[in-house]
Parts: structure tokens; sequence; C-alpha cells
């Protein structure tokens, strides 16, 4: 399936916003799912880089286009910040499991850093249901919050932290949400695993449910390759593996096992 680029953004050194044209993906009414994009493009070819990445579908911008947000580090991601309108890449998609809302349910989003891709359609489609949107979002300096004034136009209420307080509360985002968290009857996040183990905590000591997708490395994203196995905790306390991109990306955060996925 291909996908044609209507518009590349850096919004920063490393990072990039892309809107990308494909209907089939442009379609899904969900928030939360991802697709798969190799790095070769009709222009650019890499031998050595075979393997699709995966990205959250960020926000639907028509009936034809999407974006996503993607940050540099390494030579597939290279090529997508270079990329120029009219280039063309291989996607399948939508892929993965997706949020589910209660309508009329007082929740919050958390994103941490590349975290708040997912966050974006998710507020969307919070606000379509009538509800409060609340996002907490938290970053190592104010040069990783990224689209600031965009998000103060998509929620009602937009908390930021920064590691090192150059915008917003210093702190994690567990520092304003621990002030707050009874307030709410779930929580959505996305972002660093040790954010997420965080956050999790704290919803725990609170008795607050809480759904978190994971970024994790993935070779197919459709199950096969088995590249992206996370180790659950069962009711009955028994340990399973699942695969993020097919169970997954997101998960009850109460039921993850976070010391194996962190170590």
């Amino acid at each position: 399936m291909k996908a044609t680029v209507v518009k590349n953004t850096m919004l920063s050194d490393k990072f990039g916003y892309l809107e990308l044209k494909c209907p089939e993906i442009a379609k899904e009414k969900n928030a939360g799912r991802f697709f798969m994009i190799s790095p070769h493009s009709d222009n650019v070819y890499l031998t050595d880089t075979l393997l699709k990445r995966p990205f959250a579908i960020c926000d639907i911008t028509s009936s034809d286009t999407f974006t996503c947000l993607y940050m540099v580090t390494g030579r597939g991601t290279k090529i997508l910040s270079e990329a120029l309108t009219g280039n063309n890449f291989l996607v399948t998609g939508p892929v993965g499991n997706f949020f589910r809302f209660e309508k009329g349910a007082n929740t919050a989003l958390i994103a941490g850093g590349i975290g708040l891709a997912p966050m974006i359609n998710a507020a969307k489609k919070i606000k379509e249901m009538g509800s409060k949107v609340t996002l907490y979002y938290g970053g190592r300096n104010k040069n990783d919050i990224l689209m600031y004034d965009f998000l103060k136009t998509i929620c009602d209420e937009l908390i930021i932290t920064t590691d090192d307080g150059t915008l917003g509360i210093k702190g994690n985002v567990t520092v304003p949400l621990k002030d707050k968290i009874k307030e709410y009857e779930k929580i959505y996040a996305c972002g660093p695993n040790r954010m997420l183990q965080a956050v999790t905590n704290l919803c725990s000591e609170n008795d607050v449910p809480i759904d978190v997708s994971l970024d994790e490395q993935m070779g197919c994203g459709v199950g096969a390759c088995l590249g992206c196995m996370i180790t659950v905790i069962e009711e009955n306390g028994e340990k399973v593996m699942k695969r993020c991109c097919v169970e997954g990306p997101i998960f009850d955060g109460t039921k993850i096992d976070w010391d194996s996925l962190i170590r």
C-alpha cells in the first residue's frame, strides 16, 4: 500500500510532523492504532535497512490524509526527515488495538515526549463525545514539548511539565497528577516506559484504572516475527507473553510486568 507525502515539517532538530495521503489508513475511526512504514521511498533505497517502522496515527486530517510524529534516531527516521512532498512510501495498517473511551467519564490523557502522538487523535475523540479533554504532557526540557500552541486549541486543560523547569511545572507528569488523580475515573498514557511505570504506580495506589500505549520495537507489525513480546501478569498471577503489535499496543498498565520490560 502506498502513502504519498503531503507535507513534512521539522518541529525541532530531532522531531518532525509528517502528513501522508493514504485513504485506507485515513478512514480509521478509533484512536490509538498505528501503521508500519518502510524507510525506503521512491527516491531512496537502503540495502541495509529492511524492516518497517511503527508509528502511531497522530491525527486524521481529511478523508484521505493522516499525520504522524517522528523522532530522528537512526537511518530510517533520517530518511523520513528528508522526505519531500510527492515522495511515496510503502505502508501497512492500521494495526493494533485502540483506546476505548466511555462517554461522560472524567478522564485524563498523559503523554511524555514523542508519546504525544496517539494522544492528539485521542483528545479529538474525547471532545467529539462531549467530554472534557485534560492532557498532562511532559518532556526533559522545553524543546521536547511539541505543538504547544496547537494543543491549547484541542485541550480544555493542558498541564505541561519539564524535568528542568524550562516550561511549565518542574518535574515529571506525576508531580501535578498526584494532586488530582482521585478526580479521574480513568487514565490513558503513552510515553517512555519509566514514566508509564510511575504513572501506573500512582494509579494503582489510588484505584484508578489506566490504559497505556507501549512504544516497542517491531519487525513486522502482524505478530509473525515475535520481536515485540512483552510480559503481562494475568489475574491468577501467571505471567504470559503478549505481542505488542497484535494484542497491543494498548494494555492495562496494572497488568504489565514493568520490571521485565524496563530492565
